[in-house]
């Protein structure tokens, strides 16, 4: 189906239970939205200042040659309220109300010529999602906890996890598996210029190892993480949304001494991955 073109606004908001100032901090924070785009930005949440948003694993990762950055001039600010950011046809007005320990996020998206409506708002639904999921603890208070969005059924989701072949492009690496319970896998991480993904990010090795504890088709699966001194868990679900897939990563119980920053960063380098593959029809460059 074609996708729908409109110069209409596009309005996407999300409840945070976070204070407006904390909030405001992370939407004004370059680290934060970095974490976020898993890429580099520049801003200082000035009126005239530029800024600029680059992702960093769709300019490595997703087919052909275009421009994964937004660069502009911040147009105003209301401290602790609101951001209004302008750069090519598009201007984003980010606002933060909220009292106690709970903040409504909301973006307005305005396009000065027809542009896909469904792309933006996937966007910027993604986006908020994940600022809610970094600023929000977890409820089990030490787990590592991701979500996002992705162009995909849950069943798409969970066979490309269990595919060899889809895994192999995702990583990009060897992949071997037997996708059933009691089945082990073992990805080994392609290196480029004498790193792997998994060495670059601190990670002990770049083979990595487990077995499958359990595989709901087409909506969970759970399996151990034999890449620290004693194994841990990992459950990866997908549930259906007016975007796509639904889709959160727990790693539960993280070996002691292991880096928690690295293996947090290795996991929004898969998943994120894994949404370019799907957002381009299965299709992603091997980098």
């Amino acid at each position: 189906m074609p996708k729908r073109l409109s110069s209409e606004p596009i309005v996407e908001s999300l409840a945070v239970a976070v204070s407006p100032a904390r909030a405001w901090e992370a939407l004004t924070s370059p680290g934060f939205l970095g974490d976020i785009m898993m890429g580099h930005v520049e801003l200082d949440p000035r009126p005239g200042r530029p800024f600029v948003w680059k992702w960093g694993v769709w300019a490595a990762a997703a087919p052909g040659k275009q421009s994964y950055e937004w660069r502009g001039t911040v147009l105003d600010v209301v401290p602790g309220a609101m951001l209004i950011l302008s750069g090519g046809s598009t201007t984003a007005v980010l606002t933060v109300k909220g009292e106690g320990a709970s903040s409504l996020i909301t973006v307005v998206h305005v396009h000065s010529s027809p542009a896909p409506r469904e792309d933006y708002q996937y966007g910027w639904a993604d986006f908020l999602l994940r600022v809610k999921t970094l600023l929000e603890p977890h409820p089990s208070g030490d787990a590592l906890y991701l979500r996002t969005l992705m162009r995909a059924t849950p069943a798409e989701v969970l066979r490309a996890w269990l595919s060899p072949a889809v895994m192999h492009k995702i990583l990009p690496g060897k992949v071997t598996l037997k996708a059933k319970a009691g089945g082990r896998f073992e990805w080994l991480w392609k290196h480029q210029k004498g790193a792997s993904f998994a060495s670059r990010s601190g990670l002990r090795d770049a083979r990595n190892s487990g077995a499958f504890l359990e595989i709901t088709k087409g909506h969970r699966v759970a399996f151990t993480w034999e890449g620290g001194p004693r194994p841990s868990e990992v459950r990866l679900s997908a549930e259906r949304t007016p975007y796509g897939a639904f889709v959160s990563l727990e790693h539960l119980r993280l070996p002691p001494g292991s880096s928690r920053r690295a293996i947090e960063r290795m996991w929004a380098h898969l998943l994120e991955r894994l949404r370019v593959y799907f957002y381009f029809g299965k299709k992603i460059r091997a980098s």
